[in-house]
């Protein structure tokens, strides 16, 4: 079986915008399959859009990437809706943990993913599967 990784928006920005800890991304993305929620793409949209990508090439730049998008429906919002106590003390926000929730439902149904995120706090907490600080 190969590696699953879950990716939030950070992690995808460092790749797409060729950031340190491009290489980890890059490697992440050779792996195996990549997640994504639909939180977390209009993230990664919204952030090239606000740096002056035209949305065309925005969503192609995504689309590129390979990545499967998963709905964030009403499984995923209770899941990180109950997040939101453990995550409060680093201040997780929406985003943060529609992927964290995205990693529990995964780890829950199969082996433990793989999270990467350029989000330092998040190893601060104790998680059911592995978090990768890619910068």
């Amino acid at each position: 079986m190969s590696k699953v990784s879950v990716l939030d928006a950070s992690a995808v920005l460092v790749y797409l915008q060729q950031e340190k800890g491009y290489d980890r991304m890059e490697a992440a993305l050779d792996a195996g399959a990549c997640l994504l929620t639909t939180v977390n793409l209009c993230e990664v949209l919204g952030k090239l859009c606000d740096r002056g990508m035209p949305s065309q090439e925005a969503q192609a730049a995504i689309s590129d990437l390979g990545l499967t998008i998963v709905n964030f429906d009403a499984e995923l919002a209770a899941l990180a809706a109950f997040l939101r106590v453990q995550t409060k003390p680093i201040g997780a926000s929406l985003g943060d943990r529609a992927c964290l929730a995205l990693a529990e439902q995964v780890a829950h149904t199969d082996a433990a993913p793989i999270v990467y995120t350029a989000e330092h706090a998040w190893t601060k907490l104790k998680w059911p599967f592995k978090v990768v600080v890619v910068r």
